[in-house]
């Protein structure tokens, strides 16, 4: 079966439907700010941790990185990312990194984020939602040394 004739058969041969369904949802023009805190064990505010933001589109399996950024958090434990986020970007996600002062892993740090008042860790980069790219949210961790 032609291709046009498959699309009129189930309903999608308008051309505004066809434009409609090629076009990628518009991406806000104001930045994402992604803060928060990052604090030990104890409940103290750990310094030096540190955490990456990222962008990506996805070409088949290909991950393609429209943007990277790393932060590491202050004396007080606070950390700020802020990025408009380039078109194409499909996924924007966060993930805890090592640092110098603050290692991840078997020898380090554990982390936990925290998402509805309790503590989850991952395995995999959090991502952010779409309905809160464009806004400010606050993000917050515990790591916690092993």
């Amino acid at each position: 079966m032609k291709r046009r004739q498959l699309l009129k058969l189930l309903g999608l041969a308008s051309p505004t439907l066809l434009i409609a369904a090629s076009c990628k949802e518009k991406l806000p023009t104001s930045p994402t700010i992604v803060t928060g805190k990052i604090i030990d064990e104890n409940g103290l505010p750990l310094e030096g941790a540190g955490l990456g933001l990222s962008g990506i589109n996805w070409e088949g399996f290909n991950p393609i990185p429209t943007f990277t950024m790393t932060t590491e958090s202050d004396k007080e434990g606070n950390y700020k990312f802020s990025q408009v986020v380039p078109k194409d970007t499909e996924v924007v996600n966060i993930l805890p990194r090592s640092t110098d002062k603050v290692p991840i892993g078997n020898q380090g740090y554990a982390h936990y984020i925290i998402l509805n008042g309790s503590y989850k860790q991952l395995g995999a980069p959090y991502d952010i939602p779409r309905s809160q790219w464009g806004k400010t949210i606050t993000l917050n961790y515990q790591f916690i040394k092993q």
